[in-house]
């Protein structure tokens, strides 16, 4: 950041003293005309006396109504007594920067006064021009500056977009003129170590799968061969089996959708028969009674396999953890889509509400081989929403049980 700073300074400070000094020198020798205006003034009035030292001393005072004065009229600046002396024209300027010029005659005590003269005034386009032009100059300059550092910032953004969205094979090419050039360079190493962690990460999940899952199938085998021997006992084996297989599964998909985004194709989905798709299943193997308001012609642009998955995750914890009622609603509000999913059962306490969309956390009460669960479902609604840039939050019912309530950006045009 001191190089940064340091950087900007010094380039800034030494660009307007340059571009002041640049603009000096223009000003002087072209846009200001007042010197060649006065060096050409002096040339007139020196032809003009000599043309009056050709006159007879009687006759030029009256002539053309001339302004000639006695030498010892006017107090004199040294130099300038010498000036005239000299047979020089003298130049001086009054309070209002007009100039009048003086010059002596062969008598050598009249001085013909001409003027005073106002000096053209430079044009007001010109000096506010030459102002926009030096900051335009400066302007440029600083945009030279800023290109490799805007350069190197779009490089991170590119890192971090494509470490959002699980791409790892990550190239990137720092500028060695960049004020910045260390910084990018240390995010790309931190940007691949994280590449290879995921792509690890990956690698462990493929053989998690493999490693796991043949083990297990011997194991159910041999069950099944002990079976007849203690029925009871190999039954509860099965079912310790069975749920390894089913936590086995959840942990696989939940780590699955971390390279699943960059793979998914989003399409326009009409939301309420994809929920009505949903409930149907639900219907199947659920005996609760399940109450339904789904408003018709919503539309939102997804993923349908992943959205279906968000709504059947929701479906399976109300059934799980209600009574005997689940009501369903989806409406149209503030171009979002409400879907709201309620149920009788016990609630959730609302200091613990954010915590059940965290992997592996369940409440307490939840502990049970009757109800199931690993904590994964709900955080796998969360992960699918992110994608879609929707969210999930939990209220309580009008049954007295939670409601997960889930927004989604939508609209009402299939073609929109």
């Amino acid at each position: 950041m001191l190089r940064l700073l340091a950087s900007l300074y010094f380039f800034v400070f030494f660009s307007i003293i340059a571009i002041n000094q640049s603009s000096e020198y223009i000003w002087k020798h072209w846009a200001n005309q007042t010197p060649s205006e006065l060096g050409y003034a002096k040339q007139v009035a020196d032809n003009l006396r000599d043309v009056l030292n050709n006159v007879s001393i009687e006759n030029y005072p009256q002539k053309n109504g001339l302004d000639i004065i006695h030498i010892n009229d006017v107090a004199w600046f040294p130099e300038q007594r010498t000036a005239l002396e000299k047979g020089d024209v003298v130049i001086s300027f009054d309070s209002s920067d007009n100039y009048q010029l003086f010059m002596r005659l062969a008598d050598e005590v009249s001085i013909v006064k001409l003027g005073p003269f106002e000096p053209k005034r430079p044009s007001i386009w010109i000096k506010y021009g030459f102002k926009l032009i030096s900051f335009s100059i400066l302007a440029l300059l600083l945009i030279l500056w800023l290109r490799p550092l805007w350069q190197d910032l779009e490089q991170l953004k590119r890192i971090t977009e494509q470490l959002a969205t699980g791409q790892l094979d990550i190239v990137a090419k720092p500028s060695r003129f960049s004020a910045i050039s260390t910084l990018t360079q240390h995010i790309q190493k931190l940007a691949l170590q994280t590449a290879s962690l995921m792509q690890n990460q990956k690698h462990l999940v493929n053989a998690v799968s493999h490693e796991l899952r043949t083990p297990l199938a011997r194991l159910k085998f041999a069950l099944a061969m002990l079976a007849p021997k203690d029925p009871r006992q190999v039954q509860a084996m099965n079912q310790d089996v069975t749920e390894m297989e089913l936590l086995i599964d959840e942990m696989l998909s939940y780590a699955r959708l971390e390279f699943s985004e960059r793979e998914m194709s989003k399409t326009t989905i009409l939301l309420s028969d994809l929920i009505e798709a949903q409930i149907d299943k639900c219907l199947v193997s659920s005996n609760k009674q399940i109450e339904q308001r789904i408003a018709s012609g919503i539309y939102v642009k997804g993923n349908d396999h992943y959205l279906a998955r968000v709504i059947q995750n929701l479906l399976q914890n109300a059934e799980k953890y209600g009574a005997q009622k689940i009501q369903i609603e989806l409406k149209f509000k503030e171009q979002h889509a409400i879907l709201s999913i309620s149920d009788d059962g016990p609630g959730i306490p609302e200091e613990k509400r954010e915590n059940v969309f965290s992997p592996f956390i369940r409440l307490d009460s939840s502990r049970s081989k009757e109800t199931g669960g690993f904590g994964l479902g709900l955080a796998i609604v969360a992960k699918i929403l992110s994608w879609h840039n929707g969210k999930c939050w939990i209220t309580e019912s009008e049954m007295q049980g939670a409601t997960f309530n889930v927004s989604l950006p939508a609209h009402l045009n299939a073609k929109t």
